[in-house]
């Protein structure tokens, strides 16, 4: 007769959320769609904007020699991420914030065998109202996996966002800019020095930046972005997605 933990682990074996094949490990993902998962290479490591093999700057930043905001993203914003991450964010879908969450954590560990990693994680924050709606921050379900495995503290309270914007999505590049202008808030003194902001999605970087910007200037001095994903913005005719970004980092060395 089998042990009953022996019938509960063939039971509950992990099954892949992409293909229903047992994965014969941990994580609800197979090797094998792993491999075929749209990850993002070659990218600027200010903006995320996707670059050619070889380039790490694109043209909005390449003036910019301030050191202190690197941007990392794991996917391009397609099939089958793009799915998983809506799910995740509209249908209270929260194992892909577990899959995503883990395969970014793994990717960052490795990143920071060489490199002094963040004092503390800071997801985005969301609107207490859309909070209240969604009943979860997607922000920080992604990043309670990072934490994990990098050994680094969550704050989700130092941060309040203090306006209802309207989806980014939804808006044109300048709307993108006004929506998020003064959005967010710190909640007493800021001792923190060595910053990551965690996200789901960048597209114009417009709202990540708007919280770098406070973030530097209540004492941050160094500050990294971790997003799953990097979405195009579909309405720019122009290959800089965010031409606020370098006027933005200008300001910052004055």
């Amino acid at each position: 007769m089998l042990d009953y933990r022996v019938m509960i682990s063939l039971l509950c074996r992990p099954t892949c959320v992409f293909c229903d094949s047992i994965t014969y490990r941990k994580l609800d993902l197979c090797m094998v769609c792993e491999g075929e998962l749209p990850f993002l290479k070659n990218y600027c490591q200010r903006c995320a904007s996707p670059l050619p093999q070889g380039q790490d700057i694109c043209g909005a930043c390449l003036g910019n020699s301030l050191p202190a905001i690197k941007t990392t993203v794991l996917f391009h914003y397609e099939p089958p991420i793009d799915k998983l991450i809506m799910n995740l964010k509209f249908h209270n879908n929260l194992i892909g914030a577990k899959i995503l969450g883990e395969l970014l954590g793994d990717h960052l560990y490795n990143q920071y065998q060489a490199e002094a990693k963040p004092e503390v994680i800071i997801p985005m924050p969301l609107h207490f109202a859309r909070l209240r709606e969604r009943g979860y921050n997607q922000s920080l379900e992604i990043s309670q996996p990072i934490a994990k495995r990098l050994k680094i503290p969550i704050d989700i309270f130092k941060i309040k966002r203090l306006k209802n914007t309207v989806p980014q999505s939804r808006l044109n590049a300048k709307e993108r800019i006004k929506n998020v202008k003064h959005a967010f808030h710190v909640v007493g003194d800021f001792n923190y020095r060595h910053v990551a902001i965690v996200d789901d999605v960048i597209t114009t970087g417009n709202t990540v930046f708007e919280l770098s910007k406070l973030l530097y200037a209540v004492g941050a001095t160094k500050i990294e972005i971790w997003c799953l994903a990097k979405s195009l913005f579909k309405n720019s005719n122009s290959q800089v997605e965010n031409p606020q970004l370098a006027g933005f980092l200008n300001r910052l060395k004055k």
